[in-house]
């Protein structure tokens, strides 16, 4: 019988929806959402980060990866899992419930701001969306940097903009896969934001769109 690590983790909800981002975009996902980030986002009009989750203990579970798994195979063909938050690389033992999950047959994706990158290399995917603009302490990590660490994963950059916060090209522009997303408020997208976004994307080619579509339709 195999032993079951016993880590519990704090996490704020878990949810089987359709990843709405990136390159996993349109493939149905079950989620799960760390409690927690080391930044403390302000965009524009005093606009804050969009997780209250993050900070409201209450809603916290401390779950183990049995829990985890339980809850993912309630829809049995469940392939792909998305670890987001909040920040998980926060957790000393991310890199074990990657690792975990992976060898329960899933394809494992993180999305981080980069604060403790080095612990998701066993992921399968990590989404790299870095800060810098908007938060104190935000971390930037170069493409060489990350391609210099013993990981066989892909990873996606993913940078938020709009017309008073334009990409900044030349810090960025070795990452292969880079997207551009629009600043959008909580719960809905900014039209404007993303007709720049769309507009910026066209006359550079060599990056891409990413729509937060589950905003459109109002799900998970």
């Amino acid at each position: 019988m195999v032993q079951m690590p016993s880590s519990q983790y704090p996490i704020c909800e878990t949810f089987h929806s359709v990843q709405s981002e990136g390159l996993l975009a349109g493939q149905a996902a079950f989620f799960i959402r760390f409690s927690g980030c080391n930044l403390s986002c302000e965009f524009d009009n005093g606009f804050k980060c969009d997780e209250p989750l993050h900070t409201d203990k209450s809603k916290i579970e401390m779950l183990s990866l049995l829990d985890l798994e339980i809850r993912a195979r309630k829809i049995t063909e469940t392939l792909n899992v998305v670890i987001t938050g909040g920040e998980p690389s926060m957790s000393g033992g991310i890199g074990k419930m990657i690792r975990m999950l992976k060898s329960f047959g899933f394809y494992v994706s993180v999305e981080t701001n980069g604060y403790k990158m080095e612990r998701l290399i066993d992921a399968d995917l990590i989404t790299y969306s870095p800060k810098l603009k908007y938060s104190a302490g935000a971390r930037m990590i170069a493409w060489e940097e990350f391609s210099s660490w013993d990981t066989n994963g892909e990873i996606e950059l993913k940078l938020l903009a709009n017309e008073n916060n334009p990409v900044d090209t030349g810090r960025w522009d070795s990452y292969p896969i880079k997207f551009v997303q629009a600043i959008n408020h909580s719960d809905s997208i900014d039209i404007e934001n993303a007709r720049w976004v769309s507009e910026w994307v066209a006359k550079n080619p060599d990056w891409r769109v990413s729509f937060q579509t589950h905003k459109v339709v109002k799900v998970d």
